[in-house]
């Protein structure tokens, strides 16, 4: 193997999928102490990535693609980990260094599980560890296990209270447990404080203003925190309840007891929780699951069954478990 001294790793999109990127920079930096660690994404990932002190340098994608790529080319990497697999990324990695490796991501698998529920998946391999199996041949068997992540969190003032973290959205429809079922679960700890969470998103923020509106132990903060100051208030929260959302993620990256909350998706997929402390709530062998591997606008069989059958007791039950 030839000497490693200069490393990139490109996943340019999307927050859940970056942040599941932290244990392979872990691993980077145990195997290549010596060596520099880059991280090419696009502009708006670079904040999350910034809590990690695993990178060396950050590189925003920029709009015109040969000045990425010129600027790749000019760094002389040593090895290349794309990690992202889509024409972008190949584009602006191949050729760029000797050693140019891509995940294996399964998207034939993966399609015929949602269009034709035969699933052929026969190891579940979580993301993370196929962000890991790109240097395979630089791991034992111990490198694989799931770890938490050194985040840089700022100090935060104002939460010296006992409270829970509830993230009740999703970008999709399918991948969201109704505010309903959230106002009621939230309605039934009423000796718990909840701080609600999400994103600037209209959507986001139409949840949490719904769920605050019908609740009186709930904090919302939607909208209001930057990724860092996310972070810090997960990090002193009790423990964390989640769609299937970038959340979940963060979540788990800073050790904290999670429960995940799956719709439309499945295990197969790679998004599930890890960490022994985390809990997953789904209702299983509904033979509509899973209708996307990403999620969709609204439920293809208009009953939303994969959500609405899930008692909200069942959070209950997590959570103490």
């Amino acid at each position: 193997m030839h000497e490693i001294k200069k490393i990139l790793v490109i996943r340019l999109s999307s927050l859940g999928d970056i942040i599941l990127s932290y244990p392979l920079l872990k691993i980077l930096r145990k195997k290549f102490p010596e060596a520099e660690i880059h991280f090419l994404t696009g502009k708006n990932y670079s904040e999350v990535l910034r809590l990690n002190e695993n990178t060396d340098r950050i590189i925003e994608a920029k709009k015109d693609r040969e000045v990425t790529r010129k600027e790749i080319q000019d760094e002389k990497y040593d090895i290349i980990l794309d990690i992202h697999k889509n024409l972008k990324s190949i584009y602006f990695s191949k050729n760029n260094a000797p050693d140019v490796r891509r995940i294996v991501k399964n998207n034939f698998k993966k399609f015929l599980l949602v269009k034709f529920k035969i699933n052929l998946f026969k190891e579940i391999i979580p993301v993370y560890k196929k962000y890991l199996l790109t240097i395979a041949d630089y791991l034992n068997k111990d490198d694989y296990k799931f770890s938490v992540s050194d985040l840089k969190v700022p100090s935060i003032e104002g939460f010296d209270f006992k409270y829970s973290v509830i993230a009740p959205s999703s970008r999709h429809f399918t991948k969201t447990y109704p505010a309903e079922k959230f106002i009621e679960f939230i309605n039934t700890k009423s000796n718990e404080t909840f701080i609600l969470t999400g994103s600037s998103d209209n959507r986001d923020m139409e949840i949490c203003d719904k769920i605050n509106s019908a609740c009186v132990n709930t904090r919302n903060l939607c909208g209001k925190l930057s990724i860092p100051e996310l972070a810090a208030v997960i990090k002193k929260s009790g423990y964390v309840i989640s769609n299937d959302s970038a959340i979940l993620h963060l979540s788990e990256a800073l050790g904290k007891k999670t429960t995940g909350i799956f719709g439309s998706t499945v295990k197969e997929f790679g998004f599930f929780p890890q960490l022994e402390t985390s809990g997953v709530i789904e209702i299983k062998d509904l033979k509509c699951r899973p209708c996307t591997h990403i999620g969709l606008p609204a439920c293809p069989e208009k009953h939303f069954k994969c959500m609405m059958d899930i008692d909200v007791t069942k959070l209950n039950i997590e959570i103490k478990n």
